[in-house]
């Protein structure tokens, strides 16, 4: 297979990282200039990564599966000149542009899917969600830590919105490590404690067949000090908020989907 990717940034750079750690067969990849820093460091460590300077020599290097990795508005200027060969399969990683606004710029007749891959497919370790089904899609990501095909437009809003908890994870994270802090522990020894906690409980969530209500309860003994946090941060607040920042990412994706 070969593979071209147009907009090179961090998402790219995850996905053609997670390609060659995975040994995926595929005989070439051809990325565009842009974000010249990242794909010169790509070529310069995979030899199965060239830079070519112009998008439409991305189409015309005889890809498979071509990459859409630019920013959602940049992408109009971007696809418009474009011309696809007919039946090319496209990948889009474009945030919030539906794949009928895709195909109505970009004038590609072949299979287009949307593809929502996490930064962590480097280290074959994230789950990519795909807008619908796709032969290739499905056996790439599958190798770069496993693939969820949405059902529908409500499933794919749902699971793409859920990936903006990363920040707010951390920000968990520096929250309690903050306390910590103020209680003498110092940042290091804080930081290691509280990832090496979220590493082993994430853990836990993927390998056991049990709903994260039935894990909450089995790791909150009742009248206990774990019950006694969550039931606290419910109390203040702290679900509904979490609730009401997840609406409000819905309302602003669906929004932009309207104006594209």
């Amino acid at each position: 297979m070969k593979i071209g990717f147009i907009g090179t940034g961090d998402i790219a750079e995850a996905v053609i990282t997670g390609i060659m750690r995975a040994d995926f067969p595929v005989q070439e990849i051809s990325v565009s200039a842009r974000s010249r820093h990242i794909s010169s460091r790509l070529s310069e460590t995979y030899d199965t990564v060239r830079v070519l300077e112009e998008n439409q020599q991305v189409i015309d290097s005889g890809c498979d599966l071509v990459f859409l990795a630019v920013l959602p508005q940049q992408a109009k200027e971007v696809l418009e000149p474009l011309q696809f060969r007919d039946g090319q399969e496209v990948a889009s990683l474009i945030a919030t542009i539906p794949v009928e606004q895709i195909a109505d710029w970009s004038g590609a007749t072949g299979l287009i899917t949307r593809a929502v891959p996490l930064p962590p497919v480097a280290e074959l370790r994230a789950v990519t969600v795909l807008s619908g089904p796709s032969e290739r899609l499905e056996t790439l990501f599958e190798r770069l830590g496993g693939v969820i095909v949405a059902q529908s437009l409500q499933q794919l809003n749902a699971l793409s919105i859920a990936t903006t908890m990363m920040g707010t994870v951390f920000g968990i994270q520096e929250t309690v490590t903050e306390w910590m802090g103020q209680q003498g522990v110092c940042e290091p020894d804080a930081r290691r404690f509280m990832s090496s906690l979220l590493l082993a409980l994430a853990k836990t969530g993927v390998d056991a067949d049990r709903t994260f209500a039935e894990l909450r309860r089995a790791h909150s003994t009742p009248g206990g000090l774990n019950a006694q946090t969550f039931e606290v941060f419910s109390e203040e607040g702290g679900r509904d908020a979490l609730t009401k920042a997840l609406e409000s990412v819905l309302s602003r994706t669906l929004a932009a989907s309207d104006k594209n």
